[in-house]
């Protein structure tokens, strides 16, 4: 028998940023969820917070949604940013993309949740917004209205989704 040497733990330095925009969504979320059989999430493993030594997940949150009296289910990937800009969002933050885009191709409905930390307010985008606009290195957000919630903005992008 041999001693294989496992990994140290160690907490990366930029593991915490953002955190605070996820348990926020992550409560939402749980309001959104609670008390419904036909309503489900999944808060997928962070790669950074585990020090990189897991594979990268496709997005923040998993969702899945079949509404009552439906024939069409919604299932997707919702990716949530925290920038300290007021209206711009870099590309460099936004490194899931593809992951996202193909899920988008797969018939999954994909959201950047995007927390805006100097103004304490929130935007939500559809990816295929994100996909089909803006420059090389960022996207304007400023067309995208601002709201006090994670729930106000994810509501305004699709209000048959996200209605508690």
């Amino acid at each position: 028998m041999t001693n294989t040497i496992i990994p140290s733990f160690r907490k990366s330095k930029r593991a915490d940023r953002g955190k605070g925009a996820e348990t926020a969504t992550n409560k939402f979320l749980a309001l959104w969820a609670g008390g419904h059989a036909n309503r489900d999430f999944t808060r997928l493993i962070d790669t950074k917070a585990a020090g990189r030594i897991v594979k990268a997940a496709k997005a923040d949150f998993e969702f899945f949604y079949f509404p009552t009296n439906s024939v069409y289910a919604f299932f997707g990937l919702l990716e949530v940013k925290e920038t300290e800009h007021e209206y711009r969002l870099s590309r460099s933050k936004v490194s899931q993309m593809p992951s996202l885009i193909k899920r988008l191709k797969c018939g999954g409905t994909c959201h950047v949740l995007v927390h805006h930390s100097t103004l304490k307010r929130w935007r939500a985008v559809d990816v295929r917004w994100l996909r089909d606009n803006g420059d090389k290195g960022s996207w304007n957000l400023s067309t995208f209205p601002l709201f006090d919630t994670p729930g106000a903005a994810l509501r305004a992008v699709n209000v048959l989704l996200w209605t508690l």
